[in-house]
């Protein structure tokens, strides 16, 4: 539910993949919010300005025990936004408004999470799967994970180490293309039927969450349903590029 915005000042900006950024804010008070929820923000003074305005809508990356700080992440896209962030650097001033929006994990102990993202999808995903890992939730995750380059692959170190952690958490990371020069040990190629097939074991008993581009996420139905899941069994969360 939207209240008040909360005035939050930049802490930190972490290069987290190529053309990646993660943004830290410190919030003055804590945020209540459900892992998979997003938050507006908006600059209080922006250093650039373009037809796009000064607010933008993100996906929260961290955790509710990361409170009072607030983690996002997005590709480096040149707008006016991002710029303002990347050149003013920590301190500068947002409004953060939020949360909002109800991507957030169905918790059904029967069923297991298989979670499809694309890109900068990934953002709720580290959410979810980071705050499994803290409270050692008992589910059952499976998270496909497609980016073009190895190098454009954000935040797998951090799944790696939640898989070690989580018991029942299968990492199912691809790429397209793999530099000659770049060690790959996971899949390669675009997540399809037979991949899904391969690595979820009995698909009527799982809840499928798409995010990513809007490419991404219109092709994840039709994957899903070639694969012979349950439509009523598909959510999905759709991230504009800006």
């Amino acid at each position: 539910m939207m209240g008040m915005p909360i005035r939050a000042r930049l802490a930190a900006v972490d290069r987290v993949a190529d053309d990646t950024a993660a943004f830290t804010f410190e919030l003055p008070e804590r945020m209540e919010f459900i892992p998979g929820q997003n938050c507006d923000f908006t600059l209080v003074a922006p250093r650039y300005e373009d037809d796009k305005g000064s607010v933008r809508t993100f996906t929260i990356a961290s955790s509710p025990a990361d409170q009072p700080r607030l983690t996002i992440a997005t590709r480096l896209t040149g707008s006016a936004f991002k710029r303002s962030l990347l050149d003013t650097g920590p301190g500068a001033e947002i409004d953060v408004d939020g949360p909002a929006g109800s991507f957030t994990l169905q918790h059904n102990a029967g069923r297991r999470a298989v979670f499809l993202a694309g890109g900068i999808g990934i953002t709720p995903f580290r959410s979810i799967l980071k705050d499994a890992s803290e409270r050692q939730l008992p589910l059952d995750f499976v998270l496909f994970y497609s980016n073009r380059t190895p190098g454009r692959t954000a935040f797998l170190p951090d799944l790696d180490r939640w898989r070690r952690q989580l018991h029942h958490f299968d990492l199912v990371a691809t790429v397209i293309e793999v530099p000659d020069a770049a060690p790959w040990p996971y899949e390669r190629g675009l997540i399809d039927a037979a991949l899904i097939e391969r690595r979820v074991k009995d698909l009527s008993m799982a809840m499928f969450y798409a995010a990513g581009p809007a490419s991404f996420v219109e092709a994840m139905p039709t994957v899903l349903k070639e694969a012979g899941v349950d439509p009523h069994s598909i959510c999905i969360e759709e991230f504009p590029g800006y």
